[in-house]
Order: C-alpha cells, then structure tokens, then sequence
C-alpha cells in the first residue's frame, strides 16, 4: 500500500511540474508583447536624417525641407520617424529655401511622384538636378519660382523609356522650367 500512495504522490507531483511550467510559459508569452509600429500622419517633423517631414498613415512622406552635403541638396528615398520607415513621394513649397540655398546640385530618388508648386525656390544657386528614377513625375506650375530656370541642367536616369522622357519634360515645361533636359 506504500508502493501506491508513493506512486500516486510522484505522479502527482509531476502533474504539478508539468502544470506550472506551462502556465509560466503562457504568462511569458502574454507578458511580452510584440508592438506593432504603424505609420501615422504627423505634420513638420524631424527625421532621423535630419530632412524635415510630414508623414502620411500609408506610410508616405512629404519632405518640407532637405539637408545639404558638399552642395549637394538629396532628397532622400526613404525616412525614419519613430521607428517608422516612409517613403518620400513628394517635394513640398520652398523644400530647398532654409538649407539648401547655397546647393549647386539637387538629386531626387525614383520614389518621387510629384513636385509642389514652389518646390525648388530658395535653391538659387543650383544649376544641375539629376532624376534617378525611370518614370515621369508630376511638377506643379511655379515650382520654379523665383529661379533662373534656364541656367538649369536637369539630368534624367539613362534607363528611362523615351515615352517618359517625353512625359517629364513636357511636365517641366508646364511648371515654367526653360532649361536643359538631358539623358
């Protein structure tokens, strides 16, 4: 009768160990979240780069201004606010006014789709833009204000197709740009 109740207690006991094991498993599981990090819309914030954006909540962004390296303005291709990676498909009003005025150089990434009117003043002393991408993008009327377009060089992606080419430059055209565009 020794042999069974010792038996029965072992067996308990081990139903025990079992049992708090995995109920400490379930509450480590529980107690650990995973945190989602969506995209949110936030206006005039900084990024980790330094550019100055507006966030949108499907997961693009806005640039309102851009930093300057050598004389080199680069609009980036992607920013990081709050742990959230945007993608940048747009140059807003007067994105080069406060750094980059003294920018001869302006480099816009395949991501953007469209210039804002006034997206280029401030950047006076630019005389090159190069496009890196292989698809037009919509420029705004005015977003040449108040520069010497015609002293401008914008240098297009070689891969880009001679439809888009075609599309871009009638693009820039309408936004008053009377420089050069070449591949």
């Amino acid at each position: 009768m020794m042999k069974k109740l010792l038996k029965e207690v072992a067996v308990l006991a081990m139903a025990a160990v079992v049992a708090v094991s995995s109920v400490s498993g379930v509450q480590a599981a529980v107690a650990s979240p995973t945190v989602s990090v969506v995209p949110v819309d936030k206006k005039n914030v900084a990024a980790t780069d330094g550019n100055n954006v507006d966030t949108k909540a499907d997961g693009t962004a806005e640039v309102n201004n851009v930093t300057v390296s050598k004389n080199i303005a680069t609009v980036p291709a992607t920013v990081t606010v709050d742990g959230v990676t945007y993608t940048v498909t747009v140059i807003k009003a007067k994105a080069f006014a406060k750094t980059a005025k003294k920018a001869k150089q302006i480099v816009i990434p395949a991501t953007v789709k469209r210039v804002n009117k006034m997206g280029f003043t401030g950047a006076k002393k630019v005389k090159k833009i190069i496009v890196k991408g292989t698809k037009s993008f919509t420029v705004k009327k005015g977003a040449f204000k108040g520069l010497n377009s015609a002293k401008i060089t914008v240098k297009v992606n070689k891969k880009m197709k001679a439809k888009e080419f075609k599309k871009l430059k009638k693009n820039l055209k309408k936004a008053g740009f009377k420089g050069k565009v070449t591949k």
